[in-house]
């Protein structure tokens, strides 16, 4: 399949660009950064933490705002033409490279999303140990003072006691993952689509930009949570059994569905009219 080859194109141009390997160094170094006082509670209560630290990630705003931005950085070169797509713009339809570049933009985001599941993980791996539980670290870190009374006062994770009550440490990753996969994957749409669409480098980007930065003013606001799609994908933003005024599960997988649904049709439909410039050398 043609689009599927123009995907995978697109992903091995990663090994040979700086850019994409700076954001991804950036983003192993916010997750040490974020979670590194995590290993000082295990120190303090003498005790290893369990593996399930990405449903945590995204649940301080600030901290959302500085691992979503990662993604406006990998897609900002949006509809990503270097010198060698005219050549495959020309050699297949149309619709064929626009498929393929939005393949691109799912796949992009899944590998993004993995990488920071893996890196939670490996920065901390001299205190993890294998459990299905959430564990006693976690279970304190939740519940308790314990970070404050261990001397971690700033700049580490936020691990939200709800989390640990009404999910299980494989259901809170299950949808975490989802979640901001599919987050990532709307990021990515709405560059490509309105930098198509302008037939700029910056109006997806701006927008995009916009809708991360609006979660620093929503997130805590369980009524405007509901117009923040970003918001949507860490679990303290979720409803569960109608006990807060967030938007519950069904609402934000339904959203979300809805709105890549959407924007994939738009960004194919825009794709098909992207100009094509081929310079001959002289």
């Amino acid at each position: 399949m043609k689009s599927f080859r123009i995907c995978i194109q697109n992903i091995r141009k990663w090994n040979s660009n700086p850019r994409i390997w700076m954001t991804f160094i950036l983003a192993l170094l916010f997750s040490y950064l974020y979670t590194k006082g995590l290993s000082v509670a295990c120190e303090y209560v003498e005790e290893d933490m369990s593996p399930w630290l990405y449903p945590f990630l995204f649940t301080y705003r600030y901290m959302k705002i500085i691992f979503m931005f990662p993604v406006v950085f990998i897609f900002c070169d949006a509809p990503f033409i270097d010198e060698n797509q005219p050549y495959v713009m020309l050699r297949t339809r149309r619709i064929t490279w626009s498929i393929g570049q939005v393949m691109y933009i799912y796949a992009g985001s899944f590998l993004y999303m993995l990488f920071l599941v893996l890196s939670s993980g490996i920065v901390n791996i001299g205190h993890i140990k294998m459990t299905a539980s959430w564990g006693e670290v976690l279970g304190l870190c939740g519940s308790t003072n314990i970070l404050s009374q261990a001397g971690v006062n700033y700049g580490t994770v936020k691990v939200m006691g709800s989390i640990i009550k009404y999910f299980t440490p494989l259901q809170a990753m299950f949808f975490s993952c989802l979640l901001t996969w599919m987050s990532f994957v709307i990021t990515g749409l709405v560059i490509y689509a309105f930098n198509v669409i302008t037939n700029t480098r910056y109006a997806g980007v701006a927008i995009a930009s916009f809708l991360i930065l609006l979660t620093a003013v929503v997130d805590g606001n369980g009524k405007m949570t509901w117009y923040s799609p970003i918001s949507w994908n860490s679990l303290n933003n979720i409803d569960v059994g109608g006990m807060s005024s967030y938007p519950d599960i069904d609402y934000v997988l339904g959203m979300y569905l809805l709105l890549i649904i959407i924007l994939t049709m738009l960004s194919v439909i825009a794709g098909k009219r992207q100009s094509v410039e081929v310079r001959m050398a002289s």
